[in-house]
């Protein structure tokens, strides 16, 4: 497996929508948003799918029922993984996105996790579950990219909002900007230790227009509902849908 530091520097992560000891970005019911996703360079491997959803689970708390993106024999994986993880004692509400897409081309696996206080996490800041996951990851080469998020937004200000669609647009800084899908933009640059990462919104569908990352997989797919999400692990670039 790619050291964590290359990692960074020479893979970019695109998704539609992608355990024990956490230490960071605890999830409890309160004012401000709350956002936890795990990304993966991952094989055809459906053990390491269960794996993934079941520490997901175990972190987020919730028996919401899923919105599944993937191809039916994938989409059908998931979300028995996920039903066996439900717990009576669950009590978030947030909504639980998955997905799964195969990529143009194979690369190094590997995990990214993040949440709303930090985009993508230090290995520190992985469970226990998850390091051993990504240890178990070395020296596999992955075909799919995977995504397993939660968003829980704060009740009352969801209610002035009436279910608008906005893209939250965040760096290693923090937030960068939140657009609603009122209208188009082109040129949207966002900076990152790389080099500058540049989104557009076209009819309701956002995309990575230009990348300094080297393989650009960021540029690869685009979101487009709630739940989608697009991260550039070299320039530390996320963007989501809520």
């Amino acid at each position: 497996m790619i050291s964590r530091r290359n990692f960074l520097k020479l893979a970019g992560l695109s998704t539609f929508a992608v355990g024990a000891g956490y230490t960071t970005g605890k999830l409890i019911r309160n004012s401000k948003p709350v956002h936890y996703s795990i990304h993966g360079f991952i094989p055809d491997d459906e053990q390491v799918i269960n794996q993934i959803v079941s520490a997901f689970k175990h972190k987020i708390k919730s028996n919401s029922n899923p919105i599944v993106y993937a191809n039916s024999k994938f989409g059908e994986l998931i979300s028995i993984a996920d039903s066996k993880m439900q717990n009576e004692n669950y009590g978030n509400n947030g909504t639980v996105t998955y997905s799964l897409k195969k990529l143009d081309k194979t690369i190094d696996a590997d995990l990214i996790v993040g949440d709303a206080k930090n985009s993508i996490y230090s290995l520190d800041d992985f469970s226990e579950v998850l390091a051993n996951l990504r240890a178990k990851l070395k020296g596999t080469k992955a075909n799919n990219a995977f995504t397993a998020a939660y968003d829980e937004t704060e009740f009352v200000s969801s209610l002035f909002k009436n279910n608008r669609r906005e893209v939250v647009i965040e760096n290693e800084k923090g937030l960068v900007d939140k657009i609603t899908f009122s209208k188009n933009y082109k040129g949207i640059v966002v900076d990152g230790p790389q080099g500058k990462t540049e989104i557009e919104i076209i009819n309701g569908i956002v995309r990575v227009h230009k990348s300094t990352c080297r393989h650009e997989i960021c540029k690869q797919s685009a979101a487009f509902e709630v739940g989608n999400i697009i991260a550039c692990a070299p320039n530390k670039v996320l963007v989501r849908i809520v």
